[in-house]
């Protein structure tokens, strides 16, 4: 058995990149990587680390009085215990602007927002991870807004559906602050962000950053990640093959299904 911990980063509506990214650990590593990241907590004095706000130490944070040292050993002793105990990791980098421009609308509303797409990118790539080992995966997911967690209740049915039994029924969401995978996932998924936005934009990136995506590419011999990003050219390659194809004909079928289960049920007449 082997569990994803899934995170994303770029939310925020005035961030142009969206990132959805998950770490692969053996179930039978969960307990040990537990243990050791509760002692390292209980050493460095945090409860619930959370990359952004630790570099800006947020003063309203546990991280606002920690100096530079604390945080440049944090995060490596993160990248650490993540190495140690995981298996592999996925990242799936979008630019916001280009998905809505390019995806015409009929199809956005079937195949949902940047999110959501790259979301099931991340799906796909841990469901064929699981395959080609013959291994059963359970899927993590921080807890979530309504929206959220309907858009991701959404994209598992549809991946049942395309995937076969593999999601319903073998994904759960948890509290980020008991659960050290989400923990760690989440600094992955912001370097992977502060990489993407420096790569796209030139966006200055901070230099633990850039440390902390160094280590993510370099370990295992450059094959413990796989980040992919789609440029507008690859977004338009996609949309002219997915666009009233099968895979596209099936969603909306699918979507159409979901809106019809939506409706109120009228009540049953009484037959006294």
């Amino acid at each position: 058995m082997f569990t994803i911990y899934i995170d994303d980063s770029g939310s925020a509506p005035e961030h142009k990149l969206a990132i959805a990214s998950g770490i692969i650990f053996p179930a039978l590593q969960l307990v040990r990587l537990e243990s050791e990241w509760n002692k390292f907590r209980d050493k460095e004095g945090f409860t619930d680390f959370h990359s952004s706000e630790c570099l800006a130490r947020n003063p309203k944070s546990e991280f606002a009085s920690w100096d530079d040292a604390k945080i440049e050993r944090v995060f490596a002793r993160i990248r650490q215990i993540t190495f140690k105990y995981s298996a592999q990791a996925f990242c799936i980098a979008i630019h916001k602007p280009d998905y809505k421009e390019v995806v015409p609308e009929d199809m956005l509303n079937r195949v949902g927002s940047f999110y959501t797409w790259a979301l099931s990118s991340v799906l796909g790539l841990a469901h064929d991870w699981a395959v080609a080992r013959s291994v059963p995966m359970e899927y993590v997911f921080d807890t979530a807004t309504k929206d959220v967690k309907r858009e991701i209740d959404e994209a598992m049915t549809y991946s049942e559906a395309t995937y076969g039994d593999h999601f319903a029924g073998h994904y759960s969401f948890r509290n980020r602050k008991e659960v050290p995978a989400l923990q760690a996932a989440d600094l992955f998924a912001w370097t992977c962000f502060q990489r993407g936005r420096h790569v796209r934009f030139d966006h200055p990136i901070h230099p633990l950053a850039q440390q902390s995506w160094e280590a993510y590419r370099d370990a295992d011999y450059m094959r413990w990640s796989v980040v992919q990003s789609l440029n507008r050219q690859g977004i338009e390659d996609w949309v002219k093959k997915m666009y009233s194809g099968p895979e596209d004909l099936q969603l909306k079928a699918f979507k159409e299904k979901v809106k019809e289960d939506r409706k109120p049920k009228p009540k049953k007449k009484s037959t006294s």
